[in-house]
């Protein structure tokens, strides 16, 4: 291969890995064979070993067993960071079932929709969102629901005539046989997981995701940024597990390298506290998160920071664009960098990552990671490859790279053409091998003839003093086409007035990228693990 990147490929990084052809159980197997003694999560306190894990994935596997779920069958996930999660994934995947993971914050007909697109046979949740679950069950084909019962709530439940009424996780637990069975034969190719993609631009869809994809997506940004030696080292688990980011690199990786996995229910901004206690308390060696978490512990002091994050090996952002001021605070306050990454659900995780530890220019998403290919295709035809400089769609030919969208063959021929993956992601390549993210290719805004990318306007806003947060969005507008409005989450006790703030865009952004509206919000939607709902945000500003 002969692409510009790989001169930026960190020293002992390999070109291309091998990966071993087993299913994602073997990992837990391993892990728990290996090191029985060492701690695989912390939640609430309280610690579980690799070696009482595994004990709990046998007996659940029992359970579900019991329960008809075999082979190739679906069931939803409908979890929080929890242990309860850990040990549902693990049985599926021992079973060679499949994992529906789904966004707690789903509901109405989105949900039905979801479930009934997966075809899930049963559903595991908390009783705190059992409700939302049994609203539309009915609708559904779910025939069985387990819930962990956190406040009892279970007991409140109105349950529709012909629906059974939920299992409760302990009761099951409680009368499962200890030894469990024996696991399923999983082929690498065998689908592992059904990952709903954040519904951002419209109605989720779910990406078929094999054993294979995910072990590649794991051993190629191990392979990056793995630390060697390590041990039982502490990850941080912030991230949604239900989201690809936080299944591939809190979840699965950890699971890989024997770490210990601090699991976080809420990954919660405001929530500051519980994770300042948590990085003091257990000095993890890995911080996965999101710009929104970032950005709230980077608003600490400077010694906050450097005590708070004194024990992180690697620091990683995805799921949304690090704004460049985030990305040099970080830096000047602790003398690293953040290794910035670029991935899709579509395509397992990580697709991208700056060099670590020298980092990347500010702005980029890195280079491919071993055995990834990327080039930037025109938008007109999506035919021709776009030489430097030059915007076009991302596209992504690798391992990681799903079998396709479940039940969906026009889709997926749509989005797979010869092997490469159109990600609808508007990106550009320097000269020097490294790609930039520039904005979702379904929210481009052509405005007065323009083409007005709303990530680039955004980061002007988020560095006015006054704003916390920003969106733009492009709504019709019979003169222009589109016309541009911008969404402003003010920071607390910040007074700016909506003259300033447009005074503001007339000064740093040219006349066809000022919006011509600006609203004033107290919260910009987004989904839990940070990306913004744009669909979402457009239905609000038409009614306002």
């Amino acid at each position: 291969m002969d692409y510009p990147w790989l001169k930026h490929y960190p020293e002992g990084v390999p070109h291309s890995i091998e990966y071993p052809a087993v299913g994602l159980y073997q990992l837990l197997k391993d892990t728990a064979s290996s090191h029985p003694e060492y701690l695989a999560m912390t939640f609430n306190e309280q610690d579980t070993t690799y070696g009482e894990l595994n004990e709990k994935v046998d007996r659940f596997a029992a359970v579900l067993a019991g329960a008809g779920i075999g082979k190739g069958d679906r069931v939803a996930l409908m979890l929080i960071n929890s242990p309860i999660y850990v040990i549902a994934f693990f049985a599926l995947m021992k079973l060679g079932a499949i994992a529906v993971n789904l966004s707690v914050g789903i509901t109405g007909a989105e949900l039905a929709a979801c479930l009934n697109n997966a075809g899930a046979k049963m559903a595991i949740t908390l009783d705190l969102f059992a409700k939302n679950l049994y609203r539309v069950i009915k609708n559904t084909c779910v025939e069985k629901v387990i819930l962990h019962s956190v406040f009892g709530m279970e007991q409140k439940i109105v349950v529709d005539e012909g629906v059974l009424p939920p299992q409760v996780y302990a009761d099951l637990m409680a009368q499962a046989d200890a030894a469990g069975g024996p696991a399923a034969q999983v082929s690498p190719d065998d689908v592992a997981v059904l990952q709903h993609t954040s519904g951002s631009t419209g109605a989720p869809k779910a990406a078929a995701l094999t054993h294979a994809n995910l072990l590649a997506s794991i051993y190629q940004s191990n392979s990056w940024v793995g630390a060697k030696g390590a041990g039982n080292k502490a990850v941080v688990c912030a991230i949604p597990f239900f989201h690809v980011f936080g299944l591939s690199a809190c979840l699965l990786i950890s699971v890989l390298k024997g770490y210990r996995m601090l699991l976080l229910p809420r990954m919660d901004a405001m929530d500051i506290l519980s994770l300042s206690k948590m990085l003091k308390t257990y000095k993890p060696i890995s911080f996965p998160a999101v710009p929104s978490l970032w950005r709230a512990i980077l608003s600490l002091s400077d010694e906050e920071i450097r005590e708070y994050l004194s024990s992180i090996h690697v620091g990683t952002s995805g799921g949304a664009p690090l704004p460049p001021e985030l990305y040099r605070r970080y830096r000047s306050v602790t003398g690293s960098n953040i290794v910035e990454t670029y991935g899709l659900s579509e395509a397992s995780s990580a697709t991208h990552m700056t060099p670590y530890p020298e980092g990347g220019p500010v702005g980029s998403v890195g280079v491919p990671l071993a055995d990834v290919q990327a080039k930037i295709m025109d938008l007109e035809t999506g035919l021709r490859e776009c030489p430097p400089g030059e915007i076009g769609e991302m596209v992504i030919k690798g391992p990681q790279v799903m079998k396709g969208y479940w039940n969906d063959p026009e889709l997926t021929a749509a989005k797979l053409r010869d092997g490469w993956l159109y990600t609808g992601d508007l990106a550009r390549i320097d000269q020097d091998g490294f790609f930039y993210l520039v904005d979702r290719k379904d929210d481009m805004i052509i405005s007065q003839g323009f083409n007005v990318y709303p990530g680039q306007i955004e980061e002007i806003l988020k560095v006015h003093p006054a704003v916390l947060d920003a969106a733009v969005v492009g709504v019709d507008d019979r003169l222009r086409g589109q016309a541009i409005v911008a969404v402003i989450v003010l920071k607390e006790g910040a007074q700016a007035k909506k003259d300033e703030l447009m005074a503001y865009c007339k000064q740093h952004l040219p006349d066809y990228r000022v919006p011509k509206t600006i609203l004033i919000r107290d919260v910009i939607p987004r989904d839990p693990a940070g990306k913004l709902l744009r669909r979402v945000l457009r239905q609000d500003v038409r009614e306002a």
